[in-house]
């Protein structure tokens, strides 16, 4: 039994990681000094942030290569680590696709979330007025409130976990361009963590959730998981002459159980990039329907008859079933999957983001299972019907 419980333990450690080769690689002060600065800002009101305190920070993330990663200093105890990489564009595009209340945030994370909300949605609009264009980025525009968070499952463990966060986003000028910085801050202990299953490799955005406790790895099912806390910092520096944003991504996390952190650096550099690598394959992507067109088909689909949602994803599910969910999910997901359990147990949002990531899907160089026509989803029903 003590053999068993130090394997489990040695599982989640990853007592066998791959080191990265700029760990050796110092953040420097003036870096550290900004990240906590802007921070403090989730915490304070009505104070815009005085652009010297983050000159060092912004100056780092424009000037680094990209790919670069590191390892940060622990924060409260919680490992952290660091990536840049880079998308090509705009801050316009960032903020239509990343940052609009309208397009859900699975779009262009689809293997890091499941849901974001804010909790006080006012913010919604603020988010709609936010600057597009590189010009009108001359002034500071600061927006603070609180989101409720559920990520996909681990890629690891197969756990995921729901809870809330204080965010705090602002634009203001830089040296290259408009320079976007979002900070998130978690402000108290996650749900406990629940089993979840990623179908096959996780770079085709097919996950299953159980909605029971524990974790999908053999051994740790009985655990009791949680995320103790978070904070991460996302920098967008524009450099409007190469159409090109320089991205850093910062993250401090402690999670684990019986409140013992069992996470390294490592992990959460491989998080990072797991997010950076989509995020890309989306922003990046030649055939991407243009923001409009995919706010307009969220909403077709929220305003669909669950029994037509129900109708897609069950043909989703057949294929899924019939392909990776045996070899990557634990018997309980096979059954689950096969016996329409768990189509019926989805919920209405749940369908929604099947059906619009297969969407996606179609227009990022990605095999979906299901085609989701682009015509609304009424005028096919219509038209089906008077074909009959």
């Amino acid at each position: 039994m003590l053999f068993r419980y130090i394997f489990a333990v040695l599982l989640v450690l990853g007592a066998i990681t791959q080191v990265y080769g700029q760990e050796e690689q110092k953040i420097p002060d003036e870096v550290y000094s900004g990240l906590e600065y802007f921070l403090s800002l989730s915490q304070t009101s009505d104070v815009k942030p005085d652009p010297e305190q983050l000159s060092g920070l912004i100056n780092f993330v424009g000037s680094i290569p990209e790919e670069s990663s590191m390892t940060l200093n622990k924060r409260r105890d919680a490992a952290g680590a660091f990536h840049a990489f880079s998308v090509q564009g705009d801050l316009g595009k960032i903020i239509d696709y990343a940052y609009n209340p309208d397009i859900p945030i699975y779009v262009t994370m689809p293997s890091s979330l499941q849901k974001q909300e804010w909790v006080n949605p006012q913010i919604n609009d603020a988010l709609r007025n936010l600057p597009r264009d590189a010009e009108s980025a001359d002034d500071i525009y600061l927006l603070r409130g609180q989101e409720r968070e559920a990520i996909t499952p681990d890629t690891h463990t197969g756990g995921y976990y729901i809870y809330n966060q204080e965010r705090v986003v602002t634009i203001l000028p830089g040296p290259t361009g408009p320079v976007l910085i979002s900070a998130t801050i978690q402000t108290d202990r996650s749900e406990v963590g629940k089993k979840g299953c990623v179908v096959g490799d996780d770079k085709n955005w097919n996950y299953l959730y159980s909605g029971k406790t524990g974790l999908n790895k053999s051994g740790l099912g009985w655990v009791d998981s949680y995320m103790y806390y978070a904070d991460s910092v996302i920098i967008y520096v524009a450099d409007t002459s190469a159409n090109l944003l320089r991205v850093g991504s910062f993250k401090w996390l402690n999670a684990g159980w019986a409140k013992i952190n069992m996470v390294k650096s490592s992990h959460i550099l491989n998080g990072i990039k797991r997010f950076a690598s989509d995020f890309k394959t989306v922003l990046e992507a030649t055939g991407l329907p243009d923001a409009r067109i995919l706010a307009d088909k969220y909403q077709e689909l929220k305003q669909s008859s669950e029994h037509r949602l129900r109708q897609e994803v069950s043909s989703y599910l057949q294929k899924l079933n019939d392909s990776r969910v045996s070899e990557t999910c634990s018997t309980v997901f096979k059954k689950m999957v096969s016996s329409g359990e768990y189509l019926q147990q989805m919920s209405r949002d749940e369908l929604v983001r099947v059906i619009l990531l297969e969407y996606i899907k179609s227009y990022v160089g990605k095999k979906p299972y299901i085609r989701v026509a682009s015509q609304p989803l009424q005028t096919r029903t219509s038209t089906a019907l008077s074909n009959q």
